[in-house]
């Protein structure tokens, strides 16, 4: 009976490490990515000495002098309307070109089909450096550089948001749109009426993914756009850091300013998101 007993107890605490040792190692990742983010936060809420100075988290004295002086030395209201501008642009016609590819590719029968979307696929894998100079040439002989246009153009669809879309809307079943053929739908109705409403989770969850990366964007921005006025955040924050070297308080409030905006977005639309991409077939 004792080594029995002995037994369980060593199955029951070897049960109990097993189903603690993902929530330890879940807790210490979240630490990780949550602890910049907090310290970011709460140093842009110092004042400049003793953010140098001082190694304690909390601030001694709390001030939003950093904030006053970013939004008294740039102009980041225009930032922010190009940003959102250029973000709702490129996500809109992003929604609309992945959810009409996909139905394509999704339901539609025609020569070099699978052909067309390996190749459309395969575009994943080349890194952006290796088309920025072709890019560049493009919208330069086409007289969009230094204007928002230039950054939208080459964002007006994306061959992740198409995979994304093919794979949830080839699981709708083709009756119900063969249904709606016979009885007389167009097949604009069908897209619109049964494709879009039946989509709508999927596409919440690219509309996330596509405004955080045209939001974050940064490299071909800052290839195309010259004018301050023209500029995006993540322009504008680079720039800060080159006029402001060493003035972490500042940085941190710039920070601020841009992730708050997102944060705020994903908030909302979290719930979607995570659906979204689990009825996508993205899930791990």
């Amino acid at each position: 009976m004792t080594v029995r007993g002995s037994q369980n107890a060593r199955d029951r605490s070897g049960q109990l490490v097993s189903r603690a040792l993902p929530h330890i190692v879940l807790l210490i990742a979240c630490f990780v990515a949550v602890a910049p983010f907090v310290w970011a936060f709460l140093g842009s809420l110092k004042p400049f000495r003793e953010l140098v100075s001082s190694s304690d988290m909390l601030p001694k004295v709390w001030t939003l002098k950093a904030y006053t002086d970013i939004l008294g030395r740039i102009n980041i209201t225009d930032a922010f309307k190009n940003s959102i501008l250029i973000g709702l642009v490129i996500t809109i016609s992003s929604l609309i070109t992945s959810s009409a590819l996909g139905y394509v590719f999704a339901k539609y029968r025609f020569p070099g089909r699978d052909l067309l979307f390996l190749l459309l696929v395969s575009t994943l894998m080349i890194p952006f450096m290796v088309i920025l100079v072709p890019l560049y040439i493009t919208v330069a002989d086409a007289g969009l550089v230094n204007s928002q246009a230039g950054v939208i153009v080459v964002s007006l669809w994306t061959s992740l948001g198409i995979f994304m879309m093919r794979q949830f809307i080839a699981n709708i079943p083709t009756e119900l749109i063969d249904a709606a053929r016979i009885d007389g739908a167009s097949e604009f109705y069908v897209y619109r009426r049964i494709i879009l409403p039946l989509s709508a989770s999927p596409l919440a969850a690219l509309g996330v993914l596509v405004f955080l990366g045209s939001w974050d964007s940064f490299l071909w921005p800052s290839t195309v756009l010259t004018s301050p006025e023209n500029q995006t955040v993540p322009l504008l924050l680079s720039g800060l850091r080159s006029l402001h070297f060493g003035r972490y308080d500042l940085w941190s409030a710039g920070s601020m300013l841009t992730i708050i905006p997102v944060m705020v977005v994903y908030l909302f639309a979290s719930r979607y998101f995570i659906r979204g991409v689990s009825m996508t077939g993205l899930k791990g």
